[in-house]
This record gives structure tokens, C-alpha cells and sequence, in this order.
């Protein structure tokens, strides 16, 4: 995880997947991160930010996370997406 002018000072931070038990880290910036822990909505707090780093966000804060790789596998994939497809 590479840092640049704008992330140097945020926050590093670990998650760990409840399935498989990886680690990732993610980086931070504080002052959102006091926001949402403060009760803000993760969409309101980070509303550039991609899906998947907007489950971290979540996962970090309530303590439970699923990493892509186990997320297709463990629920189900993408079986709404292909329903809607069709």
C-alpha cells in the first residue's frame, strides 16, 4: 500500500476477512474516520469512495468483514445481478 501527498498522513489500518482470515490493510483519513464513528452513514462520509472500500469502512467500524475473494463463494455471488440481466 503505497502512500502519496494526500494519504501520507492517514491512518493505516488492518481487516481481517471472518471467513478466510486474510489481512488487507487500508488506509485512512482520520477526520472521516471520527465522522463515521461518530454515527455518519459510510455513503455520506465517503461518497467517491468504491463499494468495496466502503465495505471495509463498514467492516472496520462493526467488526466483521468478507473480503471479495470469499464474498462471491459465501453468498451466493452474483446471483441478483444475473437475475436482473435476464
Amino acid at each position: 500500500m503505497e502512500r502519496n501527498e494526500i494519504t501520507e498522513d492517514w491512518l493505516h489500518k488492518e481487516i481481517q476477512c471472518n471467513v478466510c482470515n486474510d489481512v488487507a490493510g487500508v488506509l485512512v483519513d482520520p477526520h472521516r474516520w471520527e465522522a463515521y464513528k461518530g454515527g455518519s452513514m459510510v455513503q455520506e462520509v465517503w461518497p467517491e469512495a468504491s463499494p468495496a472500500y466502503r465495505e471495509q469502512m463498514i467492516g472496520l467500524r462493526s467488526g466483521y468483514h468478507v473480503c471479495d475473494t470469499c464474498w462471491g463463494p459465501s453468498l451466493g455471488g452474483d446471483e441478483f445481478d444475473e437475475e436482473i440481466d435476464e
